[in-house]
């Protein structure tokens, strides 16, 4: 039953070619992987979603050159630490991103700002935990804009599929039955609450 879950929620896609791979905020061997399929030259861009506590680390994934994140942090309370830093050609730009109370679609939601702002990305190469892609999915299919093509790859590294994982297993299928009754509320107030985000911005 454990297998049969862990392979429900762990549905992969094959890498393939894309205008960027982004990675999901979390363990470290998620982002080391996003670094190989971007050696790879499996994309051009490589967008990091880096939360508070992977900010005095960032410079250990041993990228051919870093930025100094926790300087950057410092002016900000620790919880509303959460960046998305694009490695491109090969420069950084960072910006912060909101922290809600759900930090799954508060990453997702905070992508879809993100790629209405890069009209030039039609596809991404979504990296993060085998038990994630299903909600992962979930949440893209809903909140990106239409015609970006995303292809959901695991991080190999990891080993979930055991009984040591049960409990991380069960909790992820509960998280699914939330999202599935949040996703269409989220969608509801989404375009009132970038239109207030956008406005206060301009002020």
């Amino acid at each position: 039953m454990l297998q049969f879950l862990f392979d429900w929620l762990a549905r992969a896609d094959s890498p393939v070619h894309a205008d960027a791979v982004f990675v999901l905020a979390g363990r470290k061997s998620r982002k080391v992987y996003a670094i190989e399929l971007f050696e790879q030259g499996m994309a051009p861009r490589l967008l990091f979603s880096v939360g508070r506590f992977e900010i005095r680390r960032f410079p250990e994934l041993g990228l051919p050159q870093t930025i100094d994140l926790l300087q950057m942090a410092q002016s900000i309370p620790p919880p509303q630490r959460h960046f998305f830093v694009l490695f491109e050609n090969p420069q950084f730009t960072v910006q912060r991103i909101p922290v809600r109370m759900l930090g799954t679609l508060s990453e997702i939601d905070a992508l879809a700002d993100w790629l209405l702002a890069h009209p030039e990305i039609s596809s991404l190469l979504v990296v993060s935990s085998g038990s994630h892609l299903r909600r992962l999915r979930m949440c893209c299919r809903r909140m990106l804009r239409r015609g970006v093509k995303c292809s959901f790859v695991a991080t190999p590294m990891e080993s979930e599929n055991n009984d040591s994982n049960r409990n991380a297993i069960m909790l992820e299928c509960f998280k699914i039955a939330c999202y599935q009754v949040l996703l269409p509320f989220w969608e509801l107030v989404r375009p009132w609450r970038r239109r207030i985000h956008f406005s206060i911005d301009s002020n």
